[in-house]
């Protein structure tokens, strides 16, 4: 209170001066009934002008709220559709190789559809990614093909994808078999020269063996990753070779590793069996 008292005494000319300002504003607007009215519409026009302010104010906190809210919907959807996408990616692949994968012949195997995720076809030892991994019972070693041909072998996984080293690759090496016009002939041994991405060499084949081109190269009954008779190209060209007694095949194999999308994996439900035979 004391406080208050002093702050009226030290400012009390000013506070006059305002008080005597109101009173004469009051008399003027009361001598004359114009001026009262013109006063009063100024006043209303503050009045309604501000709270038009304080509605728009609102108004846009509102209309950020509500964006905020339909950004979240969006969001929402984008990630519901590409979820669906990815499903449906998934549901294609399956389709791609149904034949492959509900064939009666091949109860013994399990073939997982996979989608590539990132390949390699320029390099000395060229591999490709599949998003599918140990969470989905892939292992090393494991064969790889898809309906063009074979891909190659797996080299790598983790919990959730899979590295495969590709037949194109200076690790690889394959037994094959020669559809000829004598019937099927298992030799020769599959590499590649690090050259042609679409071309391999096969070597091993003796001479004495009648081959010609546009003859099938399949997989090896002894093949350790694959069954037997799975496409992997056809004879490109071949000469003979009088040194080692051998034909120098070229393959053109039937994977185009630059444009490869999808492959399967094969799983052999009787692996550990045979291994287990192999080691006695």
């Amino acid at each position: 209170m004391r406080f208050l008292i002093e702050i009226l005494i030290k400012h009390h000319v000013f506070l006059i001066f305002i008080f005597l300002s109101f009173f004469c504003l009051t008399l003027i607007l009361k001598v004359n009934p114009y001026n009262e009215a013109n006063a009063l519409n100024i006043f209303r026009n503050i009045i309604y002008n501000t709270k038009s302010f304080e509605n728009k104010v609102t108004q846009y906190i509102n209309l950020k709220n509500v964006n905020s809210n339909l950004e979240k919907a969006n969001c929402k959807l984008i990630e519901e559709n590409e979820i669906l996408k990815f499903e449906n990616d998934e549901l294609n692949t399956y389709k791609e190789f149904a034949k492959i994968i509900q064939s009666p012949e091949n109860q013994r195997y399990k073939f997982i559809p996979a989608k590539v995720e990132n390949t390699s076809w320029a390099l000395p030892n060229n591999t490709i990614i599949l998003n599918k991994g140990s969470s989905n019972g892939i292992k090393k070693n494991m064969g790889v093909f898809n309906n063009n041909g074979i891909v190659g072998v797996v080299s790598n996984t983790t919990k959730n994808f899979c590295e495969v080293t590709t037949i194109i690759s200076q690790y690889s090496k394959l037994l094959t078999s020669i559809k000829t016009n004598s019937g099927f002939i298992e030799e020769g041994v599959l590499k590649w020269d690090g050259v042609n991405y679409r071309i391999a060499t096969l070597e091993g084949v003796g001479n004495e063996i009648k081959i010609s081109i546009g003859d099938s190269i399949f997989t090896s009954s002894k093949s350790k990753s694959f069954y037997n008779g799975i496409f992997i190209g056809t004879i490109l060209n071949f000469q003979n070779k009088k040194s080692s007694n051998s034909h120098k095949i070229d393959v053109l194999v039937g994977v185009d590793f630059k444009n490869i999308n999808s492959a399967l994996i094969i799983i052999d439900n009787l692996s550990s069996e045979v291994n287990s035979l192999n080691e006695k």
